[in-house]
């Protein structure tokens, strides 16, 4: 019976397998919910594993820092432009011409002009006027107008032969300006009253050079031949006539894998036609040898300085520089330098237009000794920084003479000179938004003079302190805003610190016109650059500036 059954069981199948078929094509796919449906969702959860980053890996090279106050965003930059079917370089700017009016008679005008003649020659023009003329108080708390204007005119021309440049080039300087009255004389009853009243000094320079531009070459040099002049149109005591100087200075050295030696020279022939001023000739030889790798920067070198004038004789002084490269961004460096630094009648103009001599003879200083160490880096995106100390061995110095000839010109004395030192250095931009500058120098001064009373007056303007920062942002496009300040104590309490607080702004009208403007000494102080003569009060800039 159960062997019947289990026949009949698989006989049916294939009847209830048609049987299903036939009911599933009819069936209501129909769900019904009972209870109310509340959807929600599930938290998220994080993963707490941080990925594995993997540094890249770099190797250490070697980093220049610009030692500049110039922020980033001093210089212009145009936004790049998208790349059509028909585009083409824009014509870079080849001129510039800026021109400036503010009070007390400030005017400063400026032209420049890059051509490039042909592919092998090139062309510099550069065109400067610049000074004052406003009404100061002078020594004898009276109005005194003070007139001082700049004018030069220079030019810079290069031929690029296959492997060397010719250099040519020169310039004209005009300087026009008037003394401060005597304080102890009768300024009417002077003989000599034009060279108080009025003063003009011309400088003009002429050289020539080449210099080599084919790495392939064996031996690698640069050298330049050329001349000063230098002329007063009023004597000034004992200075009348001109000074000539004549020079020859280069470098010749011959570089091999990482290593290279060299030696720099530097000749000057110094000749006088006023009153009993000595002609003189100097001669800088300076050997060396360099070292570069990716972490170490070795110069080792001598400089041996001969001089024949009033006090002749060979001077010699170390010209050793080391730096060093670790965590990619972080330079340690060490120097022992020195050498002669010449005292010119065209260099005693650049510290001070109202300079005479109060002798016959301008000995130059030789730095026997210029030691430091420091440390610079870069250890975020936009951050630099500077720190370094050091200690200066000075012979011949120049100092400053006060209250000299009733303070109508500045007169200097020279003797022998320590000093230690600290500089520190900061800068940061942010994507050209915002940038700020910030350097402090301290100094320890030693005339090594045995007289107290000599000692404080030879170091009265020698600075002590000296702070400059500055701050520069840019609130919105083509305008930049600027703020800073100037402060210099003194060793000595002769003369008040200098206290510059200013402030500028330019805006750019067009792509290549700007208007700009500063003002300076804005707490009006009073105080003195040069023994004796007043700098301006408050007083203003404002004017154009244009590219073409």
């Amino acid at each position: 019976m159960k062997k019947k059954l289990v026949i009949l069981s698989i006989g049916m199948l294939p009847l209830l397998a048609a049987h299903a078929q036939e009911q599933d094509t009819t069936l209501v796919r129909t769900v019904v919910v009972e209870n109310q449906y509340n959807p929600t969702v599930m938290d998220a959860s994080k993963i707490n594993v941080l990925p594995k980053v993997e540094e890249p890996t770099v190797p250490k090279t070697h980093i220049d820092y610009a030692t500049s106050l110039r922020p980033v965003s001093a210089w212009n930059y145009q936004a790049m432009q998208p790349i059509v079917k028909d585009w083409k370089a824009d014509a870079a700017y080849r001129g510039y011409l800026r021109a400036g009016y503010g009070n007390n008679g400030n005017v400063d005008a400026q032209l420049g002009y890059l051509w490039d003649i042909s592919k092998k020659d090139r062309l510099n023009l550069a065109a400067s006027f610049g000074g004052w003329n406003g009404d100061l108080t002078d020594c004898n708390e009276e109005d005194w107008t003070s007139r001082l204007y700049n004018t030069k005119i220079g030019l810079k021309y290069k031929h690029a032969f296959k492997k060397v440049d010719f250099l040519l080039g020169g310039y004209y300087r005009s300087q026009v300006f008037n003394y401060m009255p005597p304080k102890y004389y009768d300024y009417d009853s002077l003989s000599s009253e034009t060279s108080y009243g009025r003063q003009r000094q011309t400088m003009a320079n002429a050289h020539l050079g080449l210099a080599s531009t084919d790495e392939s070459m064996p031996i690698q040099f640069w050298g330049e031949i050329g001349m000063n002049y230098f002329k007063q149109k009023y004597p000034t005591r004992i200075v009348e006539g001109n000074e000539t100087n004549f020079f020859v200075k280069g470098n010749v050295w011959k570089a091999f894998n990482d290593q290279g030696i060299g030696v720099a020279f530097d000749f000057n022939n110094y000749s006088y036609s006023m009153g009993e001023m000595e002609n003189a000739t100097s001669l800088e030889l300076n050997p060396y040898y360099k070292y570069e790798s990716e972490d170490w920067r070795i110069r080792l070198g001598a400089h041996v300085d001969w001089w024949s004038g009033m006090d002749d004789g060979v001077n010699f002084s170390p010209d050793v520089n080391v730096e060093y490269v670790f965590s990619d961004s972080y330079v340690f460096y060490a120097k022992a330098d020195g050498g002669r630094e010449n005292k010119s009648l065209m260099e005693l103009t650049d510290i001070t237009p109202y300079w005479t001599l109060s002798h016959s003879y301008i000995q130059p200083t030789y730095v026997s000794l210029d030691a430091a160490l420091g440390l610079k880096a870069s250890p975020a995106n936009g951050w630099w920084f500077n720190l370094s100390g050091g200690y200066q061995i000075r012979e011949d110095d120049l100092f400053w003479i006060l209250g000299n000839a009733g303070r109508s010109y500045v007169s200097f004395l020279q003797g022998k000179s320590n000093v230690f030192y600290g500089n520190a250095e900061l800068k940061y931009d942010y994507k050209d938004l915002f940038d700020l500058a910030l350097q402090a120098t301290y100094y320890n001064w030693d005339s090594k003079s045995s007289d107290e009373y000599e000692q404080k007056w030879v170091l009265a303007l020698k600075p002590e302190l000296e702070i400059n920062a500055e701050v520069g942002f840019k609130p919105m496009q083509g305008l930049r805003v600027k703020a800073g300040y100037e402060y210099v104590k003194r060793c000595e309490d002769v003369y008040d610190p200098i206290s510059n607080l200013y402030a500028g702004a330019d805006y750019a009208l067009l792509k290549n016109l700007s208007v700009f403007a500063q003002v300076n000494n804005l707490l009006n102080k009073e105080y003195v650059r040069y023994d004796g003569y007043p700098a301006q009060k408050l007083n203003f800039l404002a004017g154009l500036s244009l590219q073409f």
